[in-house]
């Protein structure tokens, strides 16, 4: 990021929402000290919303070994939550659900066809599958998952906005 951009993105926001943009992208654990510097503020600032960020469940605390201190990282859930929220807003519950039956059919193929449960279980048992093929298992795997994700959470979002009109109804 050149200075001047730098300058603008400071000027324009606020220190905590400079981490949060920092850590929306950040996966693998991170130190502070780093944080801080990405997101254009100090270390004890970084800190602060960071703890805020993480008592939200948006990021996690870390300790990897051989490091000192507290590092940081995006939260899964919340990238499961995000990714779930962005699949909703693109495709209809309806057409959702038609997806989740062809991911399901395409893992279950995998699954008979290597007698194996998973991609992982299937390489170390040695199937005869190549590099696309286990990678193609992999894929279908987590897109599944996330539309699994993506349908409880329309379920779940559709619960409680009935229980709110019934709260008013009342």
């Amino acid at each position: 990021m050149n200075e001047r951009v730098a300058e603008e993105w400071k000027d324009d926001t606020s220190p905590g929402e400079r981490v949060r943009t920092v850590m929306k992208r950040t996966y693998d654990p991170q130190a502070v000290a780093t944080i801080a510097e990405r997101a254009l503020t100090t270390e004890t600032t970084a800190r602060k919303h960071l703890g805020v960020l993480a008592e939200d469940g948006f990021v996690e605390a870390v300790s990897p070994s051989g490091e000192r201190g507290t590092w940081y990282r995006r939260a899964p859930r919340s990238v499961v939550l995000e990714r779930a929220r962005q699949i909703l807003d693109s495709v209809d519950v309806e057409t959702l659900s038609a997806r989740v039956t062809e991911l399901r059919d395409a893992v279950q193929a995998f699954e008979e066809r290597t007698g194996a449960e998973s991609p992982r279980a299937a390489t170390v048992a040695n199937a005869d599958l190549d590099a696309a093929a286990i990678t193609e298992w992999r894929t279908a795997r987590r897109n599944l998952k996330l539309a699994r994700a993506a349908l409880a959470l329309a379920d779940a979002t559709e619960a409680v906005e009935n229980d709110i009109g019934s709260d008013e109804r009342d």
